[in-house]
C-alpha cells in the first residue's frame, strides 16, 4: 500500500472583512444548503439563511469545523470536498488528497486557494498517482453524455421478462449532465448498464407474471472508501457575542453510500433474506443473489424497485437508482377495453441538486457534486420529452414518481382547443374496487404510483393539437412553520408534451367494472377487527406505536433496533395513523386500505376515497384509519416515512410478523365470496 502523504508546513491567512460579510446576502456558493459552513468556504457573514446571521453580521459569528479525512494513498479523491471545482482540500482535508481539483498528482509545493480571501500554504510530499487497495476507483474517463434536448421523443427503458430466467442488475457509477446546464457534469449511482442505453441511471423495466420468481444477481460495482456515520460527524465551533464559544457535534445519519441492496416497492412477497429483505448488505465489490417468489394470486399492477440500505437510500435512490416493475394481468382479468390499451410507462424522477448535494456531502461522497442548485423532473431519464398519441384513443399511463421529498400534482392541459380526459384505474399497483374514476389531477409524492387511462380530443381547426402533462405546484404536504417552502411545495413545471394526431374518431367510453380480487386485497370495510389488533401509529421521529417510541428512539441498522411489536400472521389489523399529513407512510410487504379520513380530500376532486388501497400515503386530511391483512408472510414488515432523508435519519421501524408461514385470513371469502387464493380465480363484473 502506498504511504500516506505528509504535511511539513501549513499556515492559514484569514480574509479581511468585505461588503458581503456585512450584508448577509447569501452570495456565497455554499449558501442555502442547510449547513452553516460558509465561514470555512467563504467570507464570514455571507449566509443569513443557513447561519441565522440576519442582523448585519454584528452580533453572531458562526464557524464550522469539518473533520479532516484520512488519507489512504494520496491523490485519491477520498476527501469529502474533492471534485467540487474548488482547490480547498488543503484546508478541509489532509493535504494532497485531491488530485482532481488541485492538480497535485505528483510532488506539490505551493499555495492553494481555499475560499474567497483565505489561502493555505502547503509544502507537501505526495506519492505518485495510482490506485491502491481501499481507495476510490478512478472515475470513468468518458465525459457525461449530453442531455437529451427538450422536445425529443420519449424513450423507454429496456424491458426484462423475468420468465426468461436469471439476469444481472449492475449498481455502478453513472456520469450525467444537468438538463438545465450542459456544462454541469457530475456522477451519480444507478443501473445504466442494464437499461438499454438511455444515458440515465434508471434501471430496466422488470415484467413479471404472477407465480414467477424474480431471479437476479445484484452486482455492486462500487468500491471503497465507504465512510460510516462516525467518519463524518457534523462538528461546529459556535461563537455568540456575550455568551462565548462552544463546540457542537451532531450525529451524522448519511453514510455507507457505496453499500446497497434492493427493495421491490409494492410487491406482496416475503421479506426473508434473498427476497425483499432491506436489511441485506451488498458491500462494495460484492454480489448477492435474489430469488423473489411472486405469489400465483398476485394482482397485476405497477410497482418499482430501488436501493434501500439504511443511511444511503436518499443518495442512491434520490440520485436515480430505480426502475419500474410491471406485474402482468392474467388473461381474462380485465375487460377488453382495458386489457387492449396501449401502455405508456412514465418513470418520473424529481432531482433536487441542492438538497442532494448537501446529503451527499454529509456522507463524504466523492460522486454527487453538481454545481447547480435547481430541481427538475426527468421522465424515463429525459427532460421535457414529447410523446405521440392518436386522437380519441385510450392509453394506459403507468406512472411512478420517485423523489427524496418534494411531491407533484399532475394535470393535463390542452392547447389550441385540445382536451384530455383522465380516468383513474389503480393506485400503488391495486385496482380501484370500482373503476374507472374520473379525476382532474393526480397527487404524487415520493413512492406513489397511479395507472390512469387517458383519451385526448382535438379542437376545431387545423392548428397544432397538443397537451402538456405538468405539475401545478399545489401543496402535497401539510405546511409547518419551521419548514421552508421547498420542503412542502409540490414541483411546478412541465413534464411531457403530448403530440396528438388528428383522426376524427373517438373510442367508446370505458365500461364501469368491478375486478375480482385476490383474497389478500378483499374489501375490509365490513370486517370485524379484534380489539387486540387495533393500534395507533405516529409517523414521526421515534415512530410511536401505541404512544411508545421504539428502543433507541430512531431506527439503527447496526446493531439493528428491535421490532416495534409482534403481529400475528393471517389476521386483520386496524391502525389509526397520525402525522401522515407531513410524512408519507410506506408499508412493506402488505398494502393497507383507507377506512376513514380526518378531512376532505383537498385535491379538489375524488382522487382519494375510503376503500382505496395504498402502500404509501400522504395527504393533508388529518388522521386516517387503515386496515390490512398480515397475509401469509412471517418475518420483518418495515414501516417508515418515505421522505427518504427522514428514513435514513431513523424515521423507520419494523414489525415481527409471527405464526405459521402461509397462514391466510379465514374471513376473506365471507366478506367477498368472489375473491381468489389461486391463479384461476381472476375475472370481472360489468356494472
Amino acid at each position: 500500500t502506498t504511504a500516506a502523504p505528509t504535511t511539513t508546513a501549513t499556515t492559514t491567512t484569514a480574509a479581511a472583512t468585505t461588503a458581503a460579510e456585512v450584508s448577509n446576502d447569501d452570495s456565497c456558493r455554499w449558501a442555502k444548503d442547510e449547513m452553516c459552513d460558509e465561514p470555512t468556504f467563504c467570507s464570514v457573514g455571507t449566509d443569513c439563511t443557513d447561519c441565522g446571521n440576519c442582523n448585519g453580521g454584528s452580533t453572531t459569528t458562526t464557524t464550522t469545523t469539518r473533520p479532516r479525512q484520512p488519507v489512504a494513498s494520496g491523490n485519491d479523491n477520498s476527501c469529502a470536498s474533492a471534485m467540487n471545482g474548488i482547490c480547498e482540500d488543503g484546508g478541509a482535508c489532509e493535504a494532497g488528497t485531491d488530485c482532481t481539483d488541485c492538480t497535485n498528482c505528483g510532488t506539490f509545493t505551493g499555495t492553494t486557494t481555499n475560499a474567497p480571501g483565505t489561502t493555505t500554504t502547503l509544502a507537501t510530499t505526495i506519492p505518485p498517482p495510482g490506485p491502491a487497495p481501499g481507495t476510490l476507483p478512478p472515475l470513468p474517463p468518458t465525459p457525461a453524455p449530453a442531455p437529451t434536448p427538450t422536445g425529443a421523443q420519449l424513450k423507454f427503458p429496456r424491458s426484462v421478462n423475468v420468465a426468461d430466467g436469471r439476469f444481472d442488475l449492475d449498481f455502478d457509477v453513472v456520469p450525467i449532465t444537468s438538463p438545465l446546464d450542459s456544462t454541469d457534469r457530475f456522477y451519480t449511482r444507478g443501473f445504466a448498464a442494464n437499461n438499454g442505453g438511455l444515458g440515465a441511471p434508471l434501471g430496466p423495466i422488470m415484467r413479471v407474471n404472477p407465480g414467477d420468481t424474480i431471479r437476479l444477481r445484484l452486482n455492486n460495482r462500487l468500491q471503497y472508501p465507504n465512510p460510516n456515520c462516525d467518519d463524518n460527524p457534523i462538528v461546529q465551533e459556535v461563537s455568540i457575542a456575550g455568551f462565548g464559544s462552544f463546540t457542537m457535534e451532531e450525529q451524522n445519519h448519511i453514510c455507507y453510500l457505496n453499500t446497497t441492496n434492493l427493495h421491490t416497492h409494492g410487491l406482496h412477497v416475503s421479506s426473508k433474506p434473498g427476497q425483499d429483505d432491506v436489511f441485506t448488505d451488498v458491500k462494495p465489490g460484492t454480489s448477492t443473489e435474489y430469488n423473489i417468489e411472486v405469489p400465483e394470486d398476485h394482482m397485476g399492477g405497477t410497482h418499482w424497485y430501488h436501493p434501500h440500505h439504511h443511511h444511503a437510500t436518499a443518495v442512491q435512490a434520490g440520485g436515480g437508482a430505480a426502475g419500474m416493475i410491471v406485474v402482468k394481468d392474467r388473461e381474462g382479468a380485465l375487460p377488453p377495453a382495458y386489457a387492449n390499451m396501449e401502455e405508456v410507462p412514465f418513470f418520473m424522477q424529481l432531482v433536487d441538486l441542492l438538497h442532494m448535494r448537501t446529503l451527499a456531502a454529509h456522507g463524504g461522497d466523492a460522486l454527487f457534486r453538481p454545481r447547480g442548485n435547481q430541481n427538475f423532473v426527468i421522465v424515463n431519464g429525459q427532460y421535457q420529452p414529447t410523446h405521440a398519441m392518436n386522437e380519441g384513443q385510450w392509453y394506459r399511463f403507468r406512472m411512478v414518481y420517485a423523489a427524496v421529498e418534494r411531491g407533484a400534482r399532475l394535470e393535463i392541459d390542452g392547447t389550441n382547443g385540445a382536451q384530455c380526459e383522465m380516468q383513474l384505474m389503480a393506485k400503488d399497483g391495486v385496482y380501484l374496487h370500482e373503476m374507472p374514476r374520473k379525476v382532474d389531477s393526480a397527487a404524487f409524492f415520493s413512492g406513489a404510483r397511479a395507472d390512469i387511462a387517458v383519451r385526448c380530443s382535438c379542437g376545431a381547426g387545423a392548428g397544432k393539437c397538443a397537451a402538456m402533462i405538468r405539475s401545478n405546484g399545489k401543496h402535497v404536504r401539510a405546511v409547518v412553520a419551521t419548514e421552508t417552502a421547498t420542503m412542502t411545495e409540490a414541483y411546478s413545471g412541465d413534464l411531457v408534451e403530448l403530440l396528438i394526431t388528428r383522426t376524427g374518431r373517438m373510442d367508446a367510453d370505458l365500461p364501469r367494472v368491478r375486478v375480482k380480487r385476490p383474497c389478500y386485497l378483499a374489501d375490509l370495510r365490513g370486517a370485524t377487527v379484534d380489539k387486540s389488533n387495533e393500534h395507533d401509529l405516529n409517523v414521526q421521529p421515534g415512530m410511536l406505536w401505541d404512544g411508545q417510541a421504539q428502543e433507541g428512539f430512531n431506527f439503527q441498522h447496526s446493531p439493528r433496533t428491535p421490532p416495534m411489536a409482534e403481529l400475528p400472521v393471517g389476521e386483520v389489523h386496524e391502525w389509526h395513523v397520525h402525522e401522515q399529513t407531513r410524512h408519507p407512510m410506506h408499508l412493506h410487504i402488505n398494502h393497507y386500505q383507507l377506512q376513514t379520513m380526518g378531512g376532505d380530500d383537498d385535491n379538489g376532486d375524488n382522487y382519494y376515497e375510503p376503500g382505496d388501497w395504498h402502500d404509501t400515503f400522504l395527504e393533508r386530511i388529518g388522521t386516517i384509519t387503515v386496515r390490512l391483512q398480515t397475509d401469509r408472510f412471517v418475518g420483518n414488515m418495515v414501516v417508515h416515512c418515505h421522505i427518504l432523508e427522514h428514513e435514513d435519519e431513523g424515521m423507520m421501524g419494523y414489525f415481527d410478523v409471527v405464526g405459521e408461514p402461509g397462514t391466510r385470513w379465514s374471513g376473506a371469502r365471507q366478506l367477498d365470496p368472489s375473491c381468489y387464493m389461486e391463479k384461476s380465480g381472476v375475472g370481472y363484473a360489468l356494472l
